[in-house]
């Protein structure tokens, strides 16, 4: 005699599938911008823009990058991308980060005010490489002595 799985039983797994290979996008409204690759969003969750890195407090570029992020999305609703790794070290959320359809982590390393730095390599990985090589000629993190 065969079993039969149970309906719900397939509902679940077909469920629990579906989830597991499609990355959960959420839109959430910047309330704080922290430095030029941090952010706070409603709630208070801190999100650290993924495969990007800015200037540190002090160094130059830092207050150019921040004013630029703040620019772009502070008090925005911004869409929230994950990748690989949910959080970091500091317990901050990784994501991409999109304005409509403008992904602000690459507008920052595009207008060279970011470099590329890559957790694990994600989809748009070659975009940010392009990015980084054009903002070497120009860019504020790159051009200084």
């Amino acid at each position: 005699m065969k079993k039969l799985i149970p309906p719900i039983v397939l509902v679940l797994l077909l469920v629990v599938a579906v989830l597991i290979q499609k990355p959960v996008v959420e839109d959430r409204l910047v309330t704080r911008i922290i430095d030029g690759d941090t952010i706070v969003v409603e709630g208070g969750e801190r999100v650290r823009l993924l495969d990007i890195d800015t200037p540190e407090r002090g160094e130059p570029c830092y207050q150019e990058a921040k004013d630029r992020l703040e620019e772009l999305i502070d008090g925005k609703e911004v869409t929230l991308e994950p990748h690989a790794e949910d959080r970091d070290r500091y317990g901050r959320l990784l994501r991409y980060v999109f304005l409509e359809d403008q992904l602000i982590n690459l507008v920052l390393v595009h207008e060279g005010l970011a470099t590329l730095y890559v957790y694990n390599k994600g989809p748009y990985h070659n975009y940010f490489v392009k990015a980084e090589q054009t903002a070497k000629e120009y860019g504020c993190v790159f051009n200084q002595e």
